[in-house]
């Protein structure tokens, strides 16, 4: 049976975690976003774990950020033991009164082995699948400076020709006007971006933020990047755009190029690059774009259950 402990019971049994966004520091700064959160294990098995946010009767992991999922012991866990928590987990979806739960998976970068256990279980046990969103993430590891296509280089070569500059800015000003560019680019492409500055800036609290920008020669942001350091190995954009009027210049290829080099000496082995489209469709130009900066594609698996 699964029931509800305490944060500090939870965080005892769980002290490490897959990703950033199931952090006890990272749910304490969303919980204000739902009505309540709920730490769930079984009362017999302290292997596996789940936080979910519940807002008008409905549980989701996450309740704000691009994936949730499940605290484990480790990848390895026996099949039974993933399969049975779910099934419980019906069980006190049911028994709580609750509309629904829904659940996004982290993409396979993050949990392979466990996310092909959990997406058979969710399935065998009657769970829907949405449209998996296609993810992109790229290896840099085996980053060695050569591209899917040579147009890359040629756009790299044609931004350092007209004078950008790239650069990771630490003062508020710099900060402030590389989340206006993004901003911006979300605008043009009617798109909403769901986080303020400020949110970023408490993130600051939480994970190390990173900020770049690419300028113009007279010092004008034309090209934008956010990126949170809560992983060991994986460094998550979480916000990457341009001014689109001025696209031409190579101002994406120029800042991909230098995001690699610049986590690769970092030590980083992956950055996650996140979906590549909305709600399951995925934008053609996007995935066409990271794949020709020689990103990895995967899916973002996202299953819900109606009592």
């Amino acid at each position: 049976m699964i029931v509800e402990v305490s944060r500090e019971e939870y965080k005892r049994h769980f002290s490490t975690d897959p990703h950033i966004f199931i952090n006890d520091g990272f749910i304490a700064n969303v919980e204000n976003k739902c009505d309540r959160v709920v730490r769930l294990m079984k009362d017999d098995e302290s292997s596996i774990g789940l936080i979910l946010g519940i807002k008008d009767g409905v549980a989701k992991s996450p309740f704000s950020a691009p994936f949730g999922g499940f605290h484990y012991s480790h990848e390895y866990l026996f099949y039974n033991i993933v399969h049975d928590f779910i099934s419980d987990l019906k069980d006190y979806i049911a028994s709580q009164g609750l509309k629904a739960v829904q659940i996004t998976l982290p993409p396979d970068l993050y949990q392979i082995n466990m996310n092909a256990k959990l997406v058979n279980a969710f399935i065998r046990l009657g769970f829907t699948m949405e449209n998996p969103d296609i993810t992109h993430w790229a290896d840099l590891k085996n980053f060695d400076g050569t591209w899917t296509k040579n147009m890359v280089t040629q756009n790299c070569r044609k931004a350092v020709k007209h004078g950008l500059t790239w650069s990771l800015v630490t003062d508020m000003e710099s900060k402030k006007e590389a989340y206006e560019v993004i901003l911006q680019n979300r605008e043009q492409l009617g798109r909403k971006i769901y986080m303020t500055f400020d949110d970023l800036l408490g993130m600051e609290h939480i994970v190390p933020v990173d900020f770049f920008l690419v300028r113009e020669s007279n010092g004008n942001g034309i090209g934008a990047g956010i990126f949170y350091r809560g992983h060991e190995k994986i460094v998550i954009g979480i916000f990457l755009g341009d001014d689109m009027e001025k696209r031409n210049l190579g101002t994406m290829n120029f800042l991909y190029k230098n995001l690699y080099e610049y986590y690769k000496e970092m030590g980083f082995s992956f950055l996650d690059l996140g979906i590549s489209g909305l709600a399951g469709e995925p934008n053609a130009g996007l995935v066409r774009f990271k794949e020709l900066h020689n990103c990895i594609a995967s899916l973002r698996h996202t299953l819900s259950w109606t009592p």
